[in-house]
């Protein structure tokens, strides 16, 4: 049983790594324990006392702030009100611009919130007077036509744009924007109309021209890996891309042989503790083995979008592992959270190269195939890393599908012999 006295010998070293992971670790035993809560609350008043000391380019005390904060929204470990005020104004403080911005506006009349809301005020204007606004070309309407086509199929998962999903992007360029059921109000109240094509244009039309731009051009982003020909007629229309372009960057992709440290996106549900800890460790050890990981738990922090993450993660990896269980086929099948996000876009990716899949790579990690397989992906061959004691058998077949080593190779055909 973990005990206060632990938690009080960690708070008296400054050991404050480890206190954060017992925090997480133990937080059912932390909470329905008095002693222990009390003893939490010991270690933020000693914490952030502490921290105000520490230089504001420090590295490590910046990832103990994001873990704490994480921890916080998460509802692992839930800071006392002014504490969470102090952990919030110390972000503000230590992140690049950029990232501060969204700390601060979450307590706006603090001081050190007014310093980084104005000082985010002061470089976006010296970047619009630097950087004149790019004006759009005339065939704006054809542009917005073409954009609507693309996001408007609701037969596509991960192409279709709902008005909550396409004021989130929107939102992305200009976060002050009202929010769907704001917007949805107010145009309510206004008597202008709800119809998606209409407020679509409207909100765009409202933006100012770099803002505009930069809106469409995420879109665009958002929509390549699905529909890159169409894409590719509206960066051209946008003047953002040549006629003449010989080859698009798909094709190129497809083209070249795998590279010396290919990327791999890990799908994969939360199902429990040792479940996320054994997708980490496997994580850890193909890195270790030259492959770059993208992993929720690697990249994504407060105040990131896991839409982009999804999406982004998805549409640059090279190869991307589905690690099966009960819990993530029921996820799947329910297109619920993350996993369902993430199981529409690929879907969508097998769906269009159902004979020529050299993109996913199933691996059945708990219970048969039936119990943790979607359907439509069991027709895909899976590697089986169910069984512990085998493991590093099937860890060496999943490093050889990765870099296309395969361990029996076809011989060349030879030639009719002399009878």
């Amino acid at each position: 049983m973990y005990s206060q006295e632990t938690l009080y010998q960690l708070i008296f070293t400054e050991q404050w790594k480890e206190i954060l992971d017992a925090l997480y670790l133990q937080r059912k035993t932390i909470k329905g324990d008095t002693l222990l809560t009390h003893a939490g609350q010991v270690f933020e008043n000693a914490f952030f006392s502490k921290v105000k000391d520490y230089t504001l380019t420090d590295r490590a005390t910046c990832d103990l702030l994001d873990t704490l904060y994480v921890l916080h929204h998460g509802k692992f470990y839930l800071l006392t009100d002014a504490n969470y005020k102090t952990l919030v104004i110390e972000l503000a403080k230590r992140k690049s611009i950029s990232e501060a911005i969204n700390y601060a506006r979450i307590f706006p009349e603090e001081p050190e919130s007014k310093k980084v809301i104005q000082q985010y005020k002061d470089e976006k204007l010296a970047t619009e007077l630097s950087n004149p606004n790019v004006k759009l070309p005339v065939n704006w309407i054809e542009i917005f036509n073409r954009l609507f086509e693309l996001i408007n199929d609701k037969d596509d998962v991960a192409t279709y744009f709902s008005g909550p999903r396409f004021i989130n992007v929107v939102k992305e360029v200009k976060p002050y924007h009202p929010d769907y059921t704001q917007y949805i109000d107010q145009r309510n109240s206004e008597g202008k109309s709800t119809s998606r094509k209409i407020y679509y244009y409207d909100i765009l039309i409202a933006l100012n021209d770099n803002e505009r731009t930069n809106v469409i051009l995420r879109f665009l982003d958002l929509l390549q890996p699905f529909k890159a020909e169409k894409v590719k007629q509206v960066r051209i229309l946008m003047g953002m891309e040549s006629v003449s372009t010989k080859q698009d960057v798909s094709q190129i992709a497809a083209d070249s042989q795998v590279s010396q440290n290919p990327k791999v996106f890990i799908s994969y549900s939360w199902d429990d503790e040792d479940h996320q800890q054994w997708v980490l460790n496997l994580a850890n050890r193909l890195r270790s083995h030259g492959i770059d990981i993208i992993l929720d738990k690697y990249h994504l922090k407060a105040g990131k979008s896991i839409t982009h993450f999804v999406e982004n993660g998805i549409r640059v990896a090279e190869r991307i592992i589905i690690i099966f269980t009960p819990n993530y086929k029921l996820k799947a099948d329910k297109r619920d959270g993350g996993v369902g996000y993430e199981y529409s876009i690929m879907n969508n990716t097998l769906y269009q190269n159902q004979t020529g899949n050299e993109k996913i790579i199933p691996v059945l990690r708990a219970g048969s195939n039936t119990e943790s397989i979607p359907e439509f992906m069991q027709q895909y061959i899976h590697l089986d890393l169910r069984n512990d004691l085998t493991f590093d058998n099937s860890y060496k077949d999943l490093l050889r599908e990765i870099y296309n080593e395969p361990s029996i190779v076809m011989p060349e055909l030879g030639e009719k012999p002399q009878f």
